[in-house]
């Protein structure tokens, strides 16, 4: 069943990690997220994070992924990023969805001071995300596959 809107609400409450739920309309049902970053960038060696997707008991999907993350700001001269990585989608019973791992990768790039824009691959389908940061909050429209909108919301500990 395809996805028709999402909303997601992100908080990091710790630098290294943030936890998240997202309300999808189609199919109706909540996906719960967490990241944690396990290695933080050094020079040109980049900071590792890994995560794990799990939607609500009896629907499947849940995911886990692992990133190479780069800051690519003192490179481009502007608040910038880039990371690849692999995610597999799983049954509940923990066999693959999809065939396996599958490649991820994205960038995103800061337009003006305070929004930016992202590009990200999930193995399958592109997406984007345009938002907004306001002190410790962010606000933004999620195009899924480009085409299907939903909202992002999130906010840092302070």
């Amino acid at each position: 069943m395809p996805t028709k809107a999402e909303v997601f609400v992100w908080h990091k409450p710790h630098p290294r990690w943030q936890v998240g739920v997202a309300f999808l309309k189609e199919p109706r049902t909540v996906r719960w997220l967490f990241n944690y970053e396990l290695r933080r960038q050094q020079g040109v060696t980049p900071s590792i994070t890994f995560g794990v997707g799990l939607q609500e008991v009896g629907v499947g999907n849940p995911g886990v992924f692992a990133t190479a993350n780069w800051a690519l700001t003192s490179w481009l001269k502007m608040p910038s990023s880039a990371y690849v990585g692999v995610g597999r989608r799983l049954t509940v019973k923990g066999k693959s969805l999809d065939g396996g791992w599958v490649p991820l990768f994205g960038t995103s790039v800061q337009i003006v001071k305070g929004i930016s824009a992202t590009v990200q691959m999930d193995g399958r389908k592109w997406h984007g995300v345009v938002s907004v940061r306001a002190g410790d909050f962010r606000l933004g429209l999620f195009a899924f596959k480009l085409k299907t909108l939903g909202i992002l919301v999130g906010w840092r500990a302070p």
